[in-house]
């Protein structure tokens, strides 16, 4: 862990420089997380293609700022919400013509991750601020306090989400058994 900081630090400072290699590099270490991230949030292929060129807009043009390179994961996060929140802001703002749960389509699903049906139909039903910890949590696998951090709550407030999370989750899925059964 402390060496991917490390590591990190280093792509930091040498794209802060300007070196076009190291920007590779970065992009390349940090797209995937940044991908199932903003995919698990939003759960639609070309939304989540969208933010996503949006977050590395703003890194491009904002990682001059960062002004301690040790802080990469919680600043890339950072971003990642806030353009986030300005897609869900804007999805809100629009008339809904599907679900939110219809988004969450089988062809959609990055490479990366494997997602079951119930997992989909569980994440489609929780809040914006409850899906992005359970994302961070156990899709990036980040430890609470990493997960704190990221979101900027206290851990008791991670854990008090997840655990409504996984109610609602757990909930939908007796739901889901129970229509099945009928």
């Amino acid at each position: 862990m402390n060496d991917r900081k490390t590591q990190d630090s280093i792509l930091v400072l040498e794209c802060q420089l300007g070196d076009s290699r190291a920007w590779d590099q970065l992009v390349t270490q940090w797209h995937p997380q940044m991908w199932r991230f903003v995919w698990g949030m939003l759960g639609e292929r070309l939304s989540a293609e969208d933010v996503l060129q949006n977050i590395w807009l703003r890194v491009v043009r904002s990682l001059i700022l960062l002004r301690d390179p040790d802080k990469l994961s919680g600043w890339m996060y950072g971003i990642a919400r806030a353009a986030v929140a300005d897609r869900l802001r804007e999805q809100y703002r629009s008339p809904v013509t599907h679900e939110l749960l219809e988004t969450f389509d089988e062809d959609d699903g990055p490479p990366a991750i494997e997602i079951s049906d119930s997992l989909r139909v569980g994440l489609a039903q929780l809040h914006p601020g409850d899906r992005e910890v359970v994302v961070l949590f156990y899709l990036e696998e980040k430890s609470l306090d990493e997960v704190a951090e990221i979101c900027r709550i206290p851990s008791g407030t991670v854990k008090s989400r997840l655990h409504r999370a996984r109610r609602v989750m757990h909930e939908t899925l007796k739901d889901e058994q129970h229509e099945h059964d009928l």
